[in-house]
């Protein structure tokens, strides 16, 4: 007598889904869609992260094809600043966006979206200085204070007759004197002379500074300014005096030191916030750069219009 099949094998399997009655083994299940595609996305992902980094994105550019990017080989195999921001770095001071953005601006030049060439970061180099020493005199002509003749600034006092000549404050005011008349190798002899009469003459490294300053030996100046500063710790005006030095000297790191030191000592000097500010400008910190420029709000001080501008820009 035979069984009739079952409604749930329907005749075709043995009751335990093994085989079916013919003895055949049952057809694989299918994959899902992401089963079968993940290798895919895989191999697909590699190869799109192994070419970025070869090739670097620019944004904020129209290519040659319409695009609103662009793409340019790199240098070397890497993925430092694989998605350039053109706008971002030529909006930054050529000096900031040079030290933050050097591989960007290197493939923004080779692509053709930024001149190269030593004659123009030359170029982008001093409009950035003028800019800075423009927004600098403002800012001085703001506060209302003409610079100070340097001649008017020289330290000394007059000597009674019987006063050993060889002294160091005889030769300090010869040195003065010297030095208001235009003799500058005489004044420095003497200031020369009243140091080494008396290593704590304060007043003939200073003097000798504000020379060295008028014939362009500023790196003797700001060592001399720094003695200055080590016998008066609390001298304000020698710590603005050598951080203007160094700013010259392009030593931004050891003029922001006394721009800093100048506001420790005296919380209200206000030129010491604005050159401070200006630096954290050059080297692309506007958030710090923005900071200095409120204290100078706070204490009712005016800024200039066009940093304030540059500032805000994206």
């Amino acid at each position: 007598m035979t069984v009739p099949p079952s409604d749930e094998n329907d005749g075709r399997t043995s009751p335990t889904g093994d085989k079916d009655v013919s003895g055949e083994p049952n057809a694989k299940p299918r994959k899902k869609w992401h089963e079968r595609t993940s290798v895919t996305l895989c191999v697909a992902a590699a190869l799109v992260l192994i070419g970025l980094g070869f090739i670097h994105v620019i944004t904020g550019v129209t290519s040659s094809f319409g695009l609103p990017y662009d793409l340019v080989l790199k240098e070397s195999f890497g993925y430092r600043e694989t998605f350039v921001n053109a706008r971002k770095i030529q909006s930054l001071p050529y000096s900031a966006a040079k030290l933050k953005h050097l591989v960007g601006i290197r493939a923004l030049q080779r692509s053709g979206h930024l001149p190269s060439g030593v004659e123009f970061e030359a170029g982008m180099m001093a409009r950035e200085q003028e800019n800075l020493d423009e927004w600098q005199a403002e800012f001085q002509e703001m506060l209302g204070q003409a610079e100070t003749c340097w001649q008017n600034r020289l330290q000394g006092s007059s000597q009674p007759s019987n006063a050993d000549p060889e002294s160091a404050p005889a030769c300090n005011q010869r040195g003065v004197e010297f030095a208001r008349q235009g003799d500058f190798q005489a004044a420095l002899a003497e200031f020369s002379r009243a140091v080494r009469r008396d290593p704590t003459c304060a007043d003939a490294f200073h003097n000798r500074a504000l020379v060295c300053v008028t014939i362009g030996n500023v790196g003797q100046a700001a060592a001399d300014l720094g003695q200055v500063i080590e016998m008066k710790p609390d001298f304000v005006e020698g710590y603005l005096h050598r951080g203007r030095l160094y700013v010259t000297m392009n030593n931004h790191d050891k003029a922001f030191t006394d721009f800093s030191k100048a506001v420790q000592i005296d919380p209200r000097c206000a030129e010491a916030y604005f050159r401070r500010s200006l630096i954290h400008y050059a080297r692309g910190d506007q958030d710090k750069a923005l900071e200095d420029v409120d204290k100078l709000r706070g204490f009712g001080v005016s800024v200039p219009v066009g940093f304030l501008q540059a500032l805000h820009s994206p």
